[in-house]
């Protein structure tokens, strides 16, 4: 099929030729300016110095040029077979913008639902091996939180709050027509993207119905134009590096005064004392690096009037700041469209490799070599200074202080998933002749993720000893097919409108997969050769697993869209949906949605408004459903295999529920959308409420009857309501400079409504009626009483004491940012172009459980925070750190025992962060015509150089209620790119 970019395009005889040229408003010419006939997809793009030449029929009327930037422009086509063509800069008119919900494409002032495009060049530009971390900032309502810095780690998107609590929030990723998966995204290249939308209310989503409950992120990919082929490549190398480092621990010298202050546990002498101090190990330095990124992108378009093709190829390898780590990507992609006559079809392909090696994050496990960054002795090292060998001191494959050796569990072990990824979408499209605007289409694809996973454990690590090392191999794979069929009407006749649509759609996926570990690693090999054959004598038998599953949707739907005198609009959505995973009594559900949209600035009485440009009231409500269940694939009572002594056999491992069925999410949204001061301002204004009911929910029962603590049902209901402001304002708007300033900002307020037993608790939070999903539930610490060292605790009548008392923990703030958005700027002046993103989450708490493993006295044969050397030591002393025994001080004071469920380590997570800058130079097409070459632009960029944050970590940004420790942070990269285009 690439061939087809290299055929010559052939003209009917009964197509004529005409040429011309594209300027700016002085008179120079415009490169890559798009030129289409009217109606159509047939056109070409111009030469770098702003001519171009097409073949027309006979009976064209018009052409449409387009540059971005610039105003669209259309001229008639008369007898003449050469134009001259002028286009201005670009006073936005967001209300002729367009909207693709995956199912339709509409105009943006006909659409009354809640959708913001994204702007795709800056995420094509971001070098996130997960393209999902480049939509931070980019649409008011969503939330996107980096859930790691590893490569290749996707983020933790929310859009419009949680609307669950025990199914899925994730949103619906829909790429050219079906489902792709959030965590696949590391094997597909965001450069192959065209569009980007988010789809946020019910007048949006509830044509997904069963799976839009989470609102929608719709991709579109690029496609092939009309014109001469033509040629890009797009290359970036970047370097990157741990962030700054605001949990400070002990140096070498202030560790061995505090060891000795606590009676010097390691019997160290005077000489050993003064020897240790003057270390101060790097355990940072030892496992950490200066990452490099590099990627490349080739991607060819072209065609006819018939046939048009786009196809890329890229390649990305991606260092992680911790050593071992990092990600290495290919992907390939061709896209093909065809007109004959009445029909359309097009098929696209993709197809990606990716191998992400990791390491072992998010958790207080020893042998987590991220964890030594703060619990590992500065006067300790990973390697004998004396033999070169590995540090031992404490064991094998042990510190000292009887930690592992992190270095020799990161270096020694390791963890790599390889994924191939396979993507495969074709439409099938016929006008019928007899009916102006009546067509069926039928839209198919398939998902496809192969993925392998290996982890080594070696013999000489302190956690591979016990069984003489470790490899656990597995694969796994995922097939899912996504059939749409539609039988379309669109028309329009007087002063009515009507696009119209009838759907039946089909969703199954397929999954499968098998894993083995096996142990004993005497012979050298560190892959399935080393593995000794099973042994009950020297605990070799190997442990297997393996599982399957399997599920489906069926839909019927239809999506009605009304017009009344280009001011007045109706959108109509319903949809019905039955899933595979609910009982027989709840299989199907109805789902729908009705907007209203209203273009003010329409009516007579705005004709003589010159403030107002562009005012539009937009109204909807509708429900859709969450179809993510934690029963599984299957409501009848589940059977799992079991062992007991030494036989293998069944038994129940889950109850059934024949009338489980969806979470229902009913949303409001009010919108308005302006412009004013001759576009010089323009926004959105959302109201929403999104209320969840039927909540899936683990409803507790009697064990005595079944053996089991609950049961999978339906109770309770939750809320998330909220504003959010859009802006977007020309500062400075010449001919030769433009300066704008824009930004979003969202207010969202969640809150748990009913629950079938309320005050849930679970660690460090609590689920209650009336308060937020994530709601912190904990013992108010106040302090240290100067005349003992004693913690001091507040009581629930607002009383202090010395002693704590879970039944005084109260309900404090959540680790969901209520208020979050961004602040984006963007220059352009004579080739010069500079953008920045300034990103914030407000009002946001997480407990610090890195910081507290640092300071609970009873570690202290680790390294501890220096926050520690300002222990309470006598009376007197003023401090904020209780003194470190949990006996008593003299025999009269009462006992002080280390407490973690205390205000003591829940931190003010809100930050505000330097998300990206950008600074480009276009290079004048003058100059490059010489050289034959078409575009060419040279880029530099910086992500996360600065963030101000009053939270104890290396990155506020984490996700979850708790920072539990082995963070892999955020990166803070610089970046240099290229690109040129033939």
């Amino acid at each position: 099929m690439l061939g087809v970019l290299f055929i010559s395009i052939q003209l009917s005889a009964q197509n004529r030729t005409i040429s011309g040229k594209v300027t700016d408003d002085k008179g120079a010419g415009i490169p890559n300016a798009t030129v289409i006939i009217k109606g159509t997809s047939v056109g070409t793009n111009t030469s770098p110095d702003g001519a171009f030449t097409l073949s027309v029929p006979q009976n064209a009327k018009s052409l449409v040029i387009s540059f971005v930037g610039m105003a669209e422009k259309e001229i008639n086509l008369n007898a003449a077979s050469a134009y001259t063509v002028t286009l201005s800069a670009k006073a936005m008119n967001d209300l002729q913008e367009v909207v693709v919900t995956g199912y339709t494409t509409t105009q943006r002032k006909k659409f009354s639902g809640a959708a913001t495009t994204v702007a795709v060049n800056e995420v094509r530009k971001q070098p996130f091996a997960s393209f999902d971390q480049a939509l931070q900032g980019q649409a008011s309502g969503v939330s996107v939180v980096a859930n790691s810095g590893q490569p290749g780690a996707n983020a933790v998107v929310r859009i419009r709050g949680n609307g669950s609590i025990n199914g899925g929030n994730v949103p619906l990723y829909i790429m050219d027509g079906i489902e792709v998966t959030a965590a696949d995204f590391a094997s597909l290249n965001q450069g192959d993207f065209e569009r980007v939308e988010v789809l946020k209310d019910a007048v949006a989503t509830a044509m997904y119905g069963s799976r839009g409950a989470n609102g929608v992120i719709v991709i579109t990919t690029r496609r092939g134009r009309a014109g001469q082929l033509q040629f890009n490549y797009d290359a970036q190398v970047g370097f990157s590096k741990l962030p700054e480092d605001r949990l400070t621990v002990m140096n070498s010298g202030q560790k061995i005064d505090y060891e000795v202050q606590r009676g010097n546990p390691y019997g160290w002498t005077v000489a050993q004392q003064d020897s240790l101090r003057k270390v101060n190990f790097s355990w940072k330095d030892a496992l950490f690096q200066t990452g490099v990124t590099q990627q490349h992108m080739i991607s060819a378009s072209g065609g006819n009037q018939t046939s048009r093709v786009f196809a890329s190829l890229s390649y990305m390898d991606q260092d992680g700041i911790v050593k071992t780590t990092g990600l290495q990507r290919f992907t390939a992609r061709i896209n093909n469209d065809n007109t004959i006559k009445n029909w359309r079809l097009g098929i696209n392909i993709q197809g990606g490799y990716s191998k992400v090696v990791g390491t072992s994050e998010a958790n207080t496990f020893l042998s987590s070599p991220l964890n030594a960054i703060r619990w590992g002795n500065p006067y300790e090292r990973d390697i004998n200074p004396n033999t070169g060998d590995w540090q031992q001191f404490g064991g094998a494959g042990l510190l000292t202080s009887g930690q592992p050796n992190a270095a020799m569990e990161l270096f020694l072990n390791y963890n790599w998933a390889i994924q191939v990824k396979g993507i495969g979408t074709t439409y099938l499209e016929f006008h019928f002749p007899f009916l102006k605007g009546l067509y069926a289409r039928t839209n198919w694809g398939v998902d496809y993720s192969q993925n392998e996973t290996a982890g080594f454990t070696s013999p000489k690590t302190s956690t591979g000893q016990s069984r003489q090392g470790s490899l656990s191999r597995a694969l796994s794979r995922n097939l899912r097919y996504t059939g749409t069929t539609s039988l379309n009407y669109k028309t329009d006749f007087d002063k009515h409108e009507i696009d119209a649509g009838l759907f039946t759609e089909v969703v199954k996926n397929n999954s499968r997969s098998f894993g083995f570990t096996g142990y004993g690693f005497t012979n050298g090999f560190t892959n399935e050769a080393g593995i000794t054959a099973g042994s009950s004598t020297n605990n070799f038998i190997p442990a297997v697993s393996g599982s399957g599953s399997e599920n489906g949707i069926l839909s019927y739907f239809t999506i009605i869209n009304y017009g009344y005198n280009s001011k007045y609009y109706l959108s109509l959505v319903g949809r019905r949906d039955g899933s595979s995973k609910f009982g027989i009594n709840n299989r199907f559900a109805n789902f729908g949605s009705v907007g209203l949209s209203w273009v003010v600035t329409g009516e007579s009485f705005m004709r003589n408004v010159n403030l107002v440009n562009e005012l539009k009231l937009r109204a909807s409500i509708g429900t859709n459903g969450n179809n993510l269940t934690q029963l599984g694939d299957f409501p009848i009572p589940q059977f799992g295999r079991i062992s007991y002594a030494g036989n293998s056999g069944w038994s129940t491992s889950s109850l059934g529920n024949l009338d489980y069925k969806w979470e229902t999410n009913r949303t409001i949204n009010f919108g308005v959308d302006f412009a004013i001061l001759n576009r010089r301002l323009s926004g959105t204004i959302e109201l929403y409420e999104r209320k969840t009911m039927d909540l899936f929910y683990s409803l507790p029962i009697d064990p005595a009857g079944t053996g089991f603590t609950n049961i999978s049902s339906n109770f309770g209901s939750l809320s998330n309501r909220g504003v959010e402001l859009t802006l977007n304002g020309d500062i400075v708007r010449t001919q030769n400079f433009r300066w704008s300033l824009g930004g979003n900002i969202t207010y969202n307020k969640n809150r748990v409504l009913s629950l079938p037993q309320d005050s849930v608790i679970s660690g460090t939070t609590i689920l209650a009626e009336g308060r937020p999903i994530n709601s912190f539930y904990l013992v108010d610490y106040t302090g240290v009483d100067p005349a003992n060292g004693n913690a001091m605790y507040k009581k629930r009548d607002k009383s202090s004491t010395a002693v704590y008392n879970a039944n005084d923990k109260v309900i404090w703030g959540t680790s969901d940012a209520p208020w979050f958005g961004a602040i984006n700027t963007f220059i352009d002046f004579k080739g010069f172009d500079f953008s920045a993103q300034l990103n914030f989450f407000l009002n946001r708490q997480m407990y610090n459980n890195d910081r507290n493993n640092v300071t609970n006295p009873s570690y202290y044969l680790d390294n501890m925070s220096i926050d520690v050397m300002r222990e309470w030591k006598k009376a007197g002393d003023i401090t904020d750190v209780p003194r470190p025994s949990s006996g008593t001080s003299g025999g009269t004071a009462p006992a002080n025992p280390y407490q973690t469920s205390t205000t003591r380590f829940l931190e003010d997570a809100s930050f505000w962060r330097l998300r990206n800058v950008t600074l480009g130079y276009t290079v004048p097409p003058i100059i490059l015509t010489k050289a034959g070459i078409r575009t060419a632009r040279l880029f530099i960029q910086a992500q996360n150089w600065w963030t101000k944050t009053e939270f104890k970590s290396f990155d506020p940004e984490a996700t979850g209620a708790s920072l539990t420790g082995a963070q892999y942070p955020a990166l803070v990269q610089t970046t240099i790119g290229l690109s040129i285009g033939f």
